[in-house]
């Protein structure tokens, strides 16, 4: 594999002054200009040792490896329909007439929609020790019980305080689901396969959403929690095809179930020696990353404090606000509120689907900051709405607003903070990097989603869509000011 890590700390130990004299100073930079010239013939050799990898992997079977992806989604579509149950159930017991017998007032309504957030984040931090301990596999199962038993409770709620204890610990069980759900496509698949696994796998908790919001139009809310766990129920029925993973298997010295694995996905034909090889390299590599890591060294801080502020400015958006109160911000200006919320949501799917296309061809900066300033315009837009003194244009507003503002989200928005993610934080750093933006979106997203309901009494719904443009005008701004562009370059660079 690529060791993009050895090349970042080399390239900082060549250009780091010293305070030494002249001779030991000429001594020092001959001997860095030979390491790192080393490293980069070491790094050259990596290059040709994928390459011959990629080419290795042709003569492996795929069907196992979708197989595993498809239970592992599945899983992941409990995330988006947890996210959509409370879309649609907030209007609901919001109604003092709804036949649930459990009516939510300003406060415990504002609890019911912002409190999923830390709790979700709990699950996915939980989630980064039990992948270690547990494995992948165990820690799916674990996940959808937790997912099952919290629908379980939502649905046989009696009070207030059931129906939030089942909520968050479904939302919980979501949380969890995350990183072991990740690692494990990553783990099993081969590396012609990995990007397109990992964006489908995003892409599953949209339509996660959109299954929630879609089956929430014809049925009872009180039937709702069901739904949600219907996937993970389906994931429980077949998880024994699914395999552990090879790598955390290896990490545990069991080599040989590691090979079994690799058997099992790439077929019989297949010689797993030379990929065990290689697992066993970047094992040895990771314990010695492990030893010199420190969470206060610029390595980290740098791009730590600008993938925080990107996922700050990613939550406060507006695609939660929308997510969230759609139907109620929509419920008496648009004839099918849900349908409008989940137009919105396909357009955030298609902008998802299409940005790795996109990625591939373009810049991370200018696609952030031209997503960005399109979402802050149709959030303008929205927020400026009722200054439009045509009725018959002030009807399509929101659909065509909602279109742009969802498709510009998925597009840059949403996406481009992740890959910045794992492109700027070199491998020793990925978890304590991906833990403290995940923190941040969160904080942010609770933040907002507690007080949506005091601030439209201060500002109203326009207001708010006003503050929204704001922020994607402003992260726009920084972007361009402070972001490096980080697309074709190593970590050194």
């Amino acid at each position: 594999m690529l060791n993009l890590e050895r090349l970042f700390v080399c390239h900082h130990a060549f250009n780091t002054p010293r305070l030494c004299s002249g001779h030991t100073n000429k001594l020092l930079h001959h001997r860095q200009v030979h390491d790192f010239q080393h490293d980069l013939i070491l790094t050259e050799t990596e290059v040709r040792m994928e390459n011959s990898m990629l080419k290795h992997q042709q003569t492996a079977s795929t069907t196992k490896i979708w197989v595993t992806a498809v239970l592992c989604m599945l899983t992941n579509l409990c995330y988006g329909a947890m996210m959509a149950y409370i879309a649609v159930a907030l209007p609901y017991y919001t109604d003092i007439n709804n036949k649930s017998g459990i009516f939510m007032e300003h406060e415990a309504s504002s609890w019911f929609v912002s409190l999923n957030q830390p709790v979700r984040m709990t699950g996915t931090l939980s989630a980064i020790i039990l992948n270690k301990k547990l494995g992948r596999k165990y820690s799916l199962i674990l996940s959808s019980l937790v997912i099952i038993l919290g629908g379980i409770l939502a649905y046989f709620a009696t009070n207030f305080f059931v129906l939030m204890s089942g909520s968050l610990l479904a939302h919980f069980g979501s949380g969890l689901v995350v990183i072991p759900s990740y690692s494990l496509l990553n783990d099993i698949s081969i590396i012609r396969l990995r990007g397109s696994l990992g964006s489908m796998n995003t892409l599953t908790m949209y339509a996660g959403y959109m299954y929630g919001l879609g089956i929430g139009m014809f049925i009872s809310v009180l039937y709702l929690p069901l739904v949600m766990i219907a996937p993970a129920l389906v994931f429980l029925a077949f998880f024994w095809l699914l395999p552990e993973s090879p790598i955390w298997l290896a990490s545990r010295d069991e080599t040989e179930k590691a090979k079994d694995v690799l058997t099992y996905l790439r077929g019989r034909k297949y010689n797993t020696d030379p990929e065990m090889k290689e697992i066993m390299g970047i094992l040895k590599e990771n314990d010695q990353l492990q030893k010199t890591k420190s969470v206060c060294s610029k390595e980290f801080l740098k791009p730590a404090c600008v993938t925080t502020m990107l996922f700050f400015f990613q939550a406060g958006a507006g695609a939660d606000t929308l997510s969230y109160f759609g139907i109620i911000i929509f419920q008496e200006r648009i004839a099918n509120e849900s349908l409008l919320v989940f137009l919105f949501q396909a357009a955030i799917s298609l902008g998802y689907l299409v940005s790795p296309y996109i990625m591939s061809r373009i810049n991370r900066r200018p696609q952030f900051i031209t997503s960005a300033m399109m979402m802050g315009l149709g959030m303008l837009v929205l927020g400026a709405e009722n200054f439009i003194p045509c009725q018959s244009i002030r009807d399509y507003i929101p659909y065509i607003c909602l279109l742009v503002t969802g498709l510009s989200y998925g597009l840059g928005v949403g996406p481009v903070p992740f890959v910045l993610m794992s492109e700027m934080f070199g491998v020793k750093y990925k978890s304590e990097g991906m833990a403290m933006a995940i923190a941040a979106r969160c904080l942010m997203a609770f933040t907002q989603l507690k007080v949506f309901a005091d601030v439209e009494d201060l500002i109203g719904i326009s207001g708010i869509f006003l503050c929204h443009s704001l922020i994607n005008m402003i992260a726009a701004i920084f972007v361009f000011c402070v972001l490096p562009e980080t697309r074709n370059k190593s970590l050194s660079e």
